[in-house]
């Protein structure tokens, strides 16, 4: 499937809003008739757990508030716990590398996960913390903070509220990891009614094997959307090397090490069993001490909670051993003896000393650990018959004879035993082990490119409650009724008029705000004149301050900018062309072709919805950075009409997708709303800055304070960061706001306060300053920013104006 197709495909998910379905409104249901039950648990679990309290409130969607400073556009990833956060690293390491100004957060479940996440991801992400409960409400606040416009999710959170409260916020949903065990597919199976229209949500399921892939898509999920045989774990694990800080070996010649050792009936297991792993190690160690009497065994059980148990059942037995926590290089271990590893996150650098390696889980019914880490340093490495949480990984290793699997405990002994007595058969177990690992990485660069196409094909849209949405809806109703009534009263007003002698050209936009419509419009302009023709420009001059209903102006004409409007001034500093400023367009080009007998065609600046004048071309400009107005016309979303309204331009221009996968996607929605129109790309390429005189001067550098009044600001914060200028306090106004100078000085103030150097702006904003904007700012400097448009393939979109030009049968003009 070509790149653009395949885009477009995500790009079709993306938009669409998910309904409520009879499972969501179950699953609710249940959700409020169970919330006391919740609460009493969450109670219990604080007065209980201290681990639980700190941060609780982020569990209510509570965030901290240095999060509320997120930008639209954020990557939220989801690992449950420890084994989750570790597979995430490597695609979270990879999409960073990509876009290193991107805020990505990482959320978890656990405590454990947490900390996890703290030691390992914390230089990656611009934020952790826990997830929300899946309730509506705290998920909402979630979202509405970071803002995402991708949740990606590790292996089995199923969570529906949180899947399409995401997809409602305009995020692209992705499964990663996914699997669905053998102990768990019948209860999915069995309930199939319920996850199919919740597995239909997710716009990529990538799975850890091809008989998962099988699962989800009996459960719902479209085949188009699965991706088998990708498992993160792989990549989770470099090749293992012994650490700097690595703890001493105590001169032991021989080391076994047991991970993750579970006691009776742990949490987790598949039923209930007396299995006790720790003391099976212990007794394999007292018969193996006797055979090798400078054998070391490190012993890390999974609970921290069973420290203690551990450490008494050594006393106990009166076996040498010393913990982790008390370990000095003053005190020392006699061999053969234990090191019991009471701490977290200190296992996998310890993997490269050992001979053998006992993953836990594995004979008590627990379904096993990872066991990609020992792997991946080379580790000979035994594991029991219950490894149904990792059955894809283990049925990796078997099949390539890399791993040992006993059957009973009993066999615990003899397979170690052989181990450490045949060390070139434990290397070679090692070797094959090490190359499974290898010969399987690379899923978080494949992940990573399919993960980038759903981001970039994915705008975020405001978060409402249900009333909100409700009366928004309703206003929103009501604004496409207003505009349907004024587009044919005014459509009546221009077949009722005299068409004008010279062609019209409109430059406008679908969706309120900023879309570059000004430059766009200069741009035009320029480039007539540079194909020898006599362009003049129709505004509406907005917010200006004069009685006139039209002013008409030669091109580089002086007058403040309160009689004209801010957009108009450009217009007139660019000196390209004669320009009519009014409300009726109509009229202003009747005057200017008067005063100005030499111009052959005109341009309408922000004219799409304005229908009082006749055409000869639609040019309609859609914002990269929210391309079709959050799907709704305001004020529930940003469109001025609706998406259909499209139909009536005859070329579009995409602004402000620098990213070549967004306006491929872009461009391949376009395609399906007006298949005729031509679609184009534009760029902004800044020129050069100038001072509050309008000097040209050298580019600001170090830190800086800014501020702007556009329709949409983001643009012009992404410059910023894209030139390198460190901005340490930044101010929006309202579009075309005109500046007093005690809002200035408020600036200018709180730049000094964040040791800020200089204030950055824009021209449009510059034009809206006061005079002496330079004292008023002072002992800060003001810069202001001039940009140029460029469009690609210009010689093919001038091609397509000149053709609707020379189609133009003149008229006389009405006298």
């Amino acid at each position: 499937m070509p790149l653009n197709r395949a885009i477009n495909a995500i790009l079709e998910i993306t938009n669409r809003v998910p309904g409520i379905t009879r499972a969501f409104l179950l699953y609710r249901f249940i959700q409020l008739l169970s919330l006391p039950v919740v609460a009493l648990y969450f109670v219990a679990r604080l007065l209980t757990s201290r681990a639980y309290q700190p941060h609780f409130v982020e569990r209510l969607g509570i965030l901290p508030r240095s999060f509320s400073r997120t930008k639209p556009g954020a990557i939220w990833f989801h690992a449950v716990s420890v084994g989750e956060v570790a597979s995430s690293i490597p695609l979270i390491r990879n999409m960073r590398a990509e876009q290193p100004l991107l805020p990505i957060f990482l959320s978890t479940s656990t405590p454990a996960g947490r900390q996890a996440a703290l030691r390992q991801a914390s230089d990656l992400v611009s934020g952790i913390f826990y997830a929300p409960v899946d309730y509506v409400s705290c998920v909402r606040r979630c979202l509405r903070v970071l803002r995402p416009a991708l949740v990606v999710v590790l292996e089995t959170e199923i969570w529906p509220n949180l899947y399409r409260e995401a997809r409602a916020a305009g995020a692209g949903l992705a499964i990663v990891n996914g699997r669905i065990s053998n102990k768990s597919w019948p209860r999915y199976r069995g309930f199939r009614w319920f996850f199919s229209p919740i597995l239909k949500l997710p716009d990529r399921v990538f799975t850890q094997t091809a008989t998962d892939e099988a699962r989800y898509l009996e459960l719902g999920t479209p085949a188009e959307r699965l991706r088998a045989g990708v498992n993160l774990k792989y990549d989770a694990v470099a090749r293992a090397e012994t650490p700097a800080n690595a703890l001493p070996d105590f001169k032991a010649s021989h080391v076994w090490i047991a991970a993750s050792t579970v006691g009776p009936n742990e949490r987790g297991s598949a039923h209930k069993h007396r299995v006790d792993e720790d003391d099976l190690v212990l007794a394999a160690f007292q018969r193996l001490a006797t055979e090798f009497p400078q054998l070391l065994v490190i012993l890390a059980p999974r609970q921290p909670s069973r420290f203690e148990e551990v450490a008494r059942k050594l006393e106990k037995a009166n076996i040498s051993h010393i913990r982790r926590t008390v370990l000095t290089s003053e005190r020392d271990l006699a061999l053969p003896g234990v090191l019991l590893l009471d701490t977290i996150g200190e296992l996998a650098g310890l993997y490269p000393l050992a001979d053998a390696v006992f993953v836990g889980g594995s004979i008590a019914p627990r379904g096993g650990h990872n066991i990609i880490e020992p792997a991946g340093a080379g580790a000979a490495i035994v594991i029991g018959p219950h490894m149904h949480n990792f059955e894809s990984i283990a049925n990796d290793f078997l099949g390539a004879r890399a791993v040992l699997q006993i059957q009973t405990a009993d066999d615990l002994l003899p397979t170690v035993r052989n181990l450490l007595a045949d060390r070139a058969r434990a290397r070679e177990f090692g070797r094959r082990a090490r190359h499974v690992v290898s010969s399987h990485r690379g899923a978080a660069s494949a992940i990573a490119r399919e993960l980038w196409a759903l981001y970039f094909a994915s705008t975020p849209r405001p978060v409402h409650n249900l009333l909100v949405t409700a009366l928004l809806r309703a206003l929103a109703r009501l604004w496409i009724w207003g505009g349907h009534s004024k587009r044919r009263r005014e459509q009546q007003y221009a077949f009722s008029v005299r068409p004008l002698p010279v062609p019209v050209i409109s430059v406008g936009s679908l969706t309120v705000g900023g879309a570059g419509k000004t430059p766009f419009t200069s741009y035009l302009a320029s480039r007539l004149r540079q194909k020898a023709y006599s362009p003049g420009i129709l505004t509406r001059g907005y917010r200006r301050r004069s009685p006139a209903s039209a002013i008409i102006l030669a091109a580089g004409a002086s007058i403040p900018a309160g009689f004209t409007g801010d957009e108009a001034q450009i217009f007139l500093r660019a000196a390209h062309t004669p320009l009519g400023i009014g409300s009726n367009r109509y009229q202003c080009a009747q005057i200017l072709l008067r005063q100005f007998p030499e111009t052959d065609v005109l341009v309408l600046d922000d004219g799409f919805q304005h229908a009082r004048l006749q055409r000869t071309l639609d040019i309609v400009l859609i914002d990269g950075l929210d391309p079709f107005g959050q799907e709704d016309v305001v004020p529930l979303g940003r469109l001025r009409e609706p998406l259909s309204a499209l139909g009536r331009a005859d070329v579009l221009v995409v602004t402000r997708a620098e990213n070549d996968l967004r306006y491929r996607a872009i461009s391949a929605r376009l395609g399906e709303l007006n298949p005729r129109a031509p679609v184009f790309r534009t760029r902004f390429v800044v020129r050069g800055w100038r001072d509050a005189e309008g000097t040209r001067i050298s580019p600001p550098v170090g830190r800086v304070a800014a501020f702007c009044g556009l329709g949409n600001p983001e643009n012009f914060w992404r410059t910023l960061e894209s030139l390198g200028l460190d901005v340490v306090f930044r101010w929006e106004f309202d579009d075309h706001h005109a500046y007093k100078p005690f809002e200035l000085k408020r600036v200018a103030h709180q730049g000094l306060c964040h040791g800020a150097e200089m204030v950055v702006t824009t021209e449009k904003d510059w034009i809206n300053c006061p005079p002496h904007v330079a004292k008023t700012v002072a002992p800060l400097t003001l810069a202001w920013l001039e940009i140029e448009l460029q469009i690609e393939d210009e010689p093919r979109f001038l091609a397509v104006v000149e053709t609707a030009l020379r189609k133009t049968r003149p008229f006389p003009l009405a006298r």
